[in-house]
């Protein structure tokens, strides 16, 4: 195992709970990267011990000499609580969160730490990502489609992030600074943390898009699967208390700010899909699902 007492320039963070198939494929998408300056931090999740320990059982000591895996007793409320504790585990320049069932072009380090290298400004990079939806069958995953995610995407906008998260976790390495200077992730939203973070990193900082005409990261998905995420939190929830918190802060300056902007944007939003769906009968949008 990797002395975490070591400075490296990339922590990969990777929380996993009892999906061995998927932890694997993550192990082997960062330990494929042509850049090899990093730890692999992966941390179980309240899961049983022993699954994790068995996959990283039948790996070379050449794979495991970069990981660092952390075995939590219970599990935790969401995955900002794991990536904070992560973060503040080891020392790195850059950090990246690589999902267990999510995988990277073996590119990806390589490319992303050189544009931070050369843009000392900026507070991060976000990549051009591959959208890859898939199912687990008996004999291993099965891709059904790949398409562009946010494939309009060209630059990452403060604007955008109050409604739409652009700082996807595994297409988006960030400096370790920035973390500290913005503050860790909101370890009290089980599910939309990220974007959250992205709101107040970005009130602060650049961050850059790059784009070389492939796509260096792939975000998985599996429609109607248990396998999808860890917690089944209902989203519209967090997102409005997210809202709701940033607009009591603007109430209490006397001044209209982030959260006005983000509580407008998403009731502009729903007021449009519910129109959508009272012009367009069901039946027909499901027609259009079908044939994308």
């Amino acid at each position: 195992m990797y002395n975490i007492g070591n400075m490296v320039k990339v922590a990969v963070v990777t929380r996993t709970k009892d999906r061995p198939v998927f932890l694997r494929r993550a192990i082997e998408s960062v330990k494929d990267q042509s850049y090899h300056d990093y730890v692999h931090v992966i941390v179980n999740d309240g899961g049983d011990k022993d699954i994790v320990e068995n996959v990283l059982a039948s790996l070379g000591e050449d794979i495991t000499a970069k990981i660092q895996v952390f075995h939590r007793p219970k599990a935790s409320n969401g995955p900002d609580t794991i990536f904070n504790e992560s973060i503040d585990r080891v020392d790195s320049e850059y950090v990246v969160i690589h999902d267990d069932d999510d995988t990277w072009h073996k590119d990806f380090l390589l490319r992303t730490v050189e544009y931070l290298d050369d843009n000392k400004d900026l507070a991060g990079v976000v990549v051009k990502t591959t959208n890859v939806v898939e199912v687990v069958t008996t004999t291993g995953i099965k891709v059904l489609k790949k398409e562009p995610w946010m494939p309009e995407l060209q630059a990452i906008s403060l604007y955008r992030q109050f409604i739409d998260n652009q700082l996807t976790p595994i297409a988006f390495l960030f400096r370790r600074s920035a973390y500290k200077a913005v503050g860790k992730f909101d370890d009290g939203l089980p599910v939309v943390g990220d974007w959250e973070f992205g709101i107040r990193l970005l009130q602060q900082y650049e961050v850059g898009f790059l784009d070389l005409g492939f796509a260096l990261a792939n975000y998985h998905h599996r429609k109607k699967s248990r396998d999808n995420s860890f917690a089944k939190h209902s989203h519209r929830k967090y997102v409005t208390q997210v809202a709701n918190k940033y607009l009591r802060e603007d109430l209490k300056r006397g001044s209209l700010g982030v959260g006005y902007i983000i509580s407008d944007l998403k009731y502009r939003q729903d007021s449009s899909s519910l129109f959508i769906k009272k012009l367009i009968p069901t039946g027909i949008l499901r027609l259009v699902k079908r044939s994308k």
